[in-house]
């Protein structure tokens, strides 16, 4: 297998990861329960709890899309097509 096929394949498997990590984030439940209780808010520390987890594995997966994008300019740039 040529350096070429295994960058490109490589891409593909990082794609692929950041496909798969922004598809756990939108599935991570977000409390929106959010209730008055005696002079404050219930439920916001929860549901920001939620919000972080999301913007740590958006941030996860947008970092993988960028690695995606740099191997495959490698695998472009480096190594042309014939």
């Amino acid at each position: 297998m040529t350096l070429h096929k295994i960058i490109s394949w490589l891409y593909v498997a990082v794609a692929l990861s950041a496909a798969g990590l922004w598809f756990y984030a939108s599935i991570i439940q977000v409390p929106t329960d959010i209730q008055s209780g005696y002079g404050s808010l219930v439920g916001v520390e929860e549901m920001s709890a939620g919000f972080k987890k999301q913007g740590f594995w958006n941030a996860a997966a947008a970092a993988m899309t960028g690695v995606a994008v740099l191997l495959e300019l490698v695998a472009a740039k480096a190594f042309p097509p014939e």
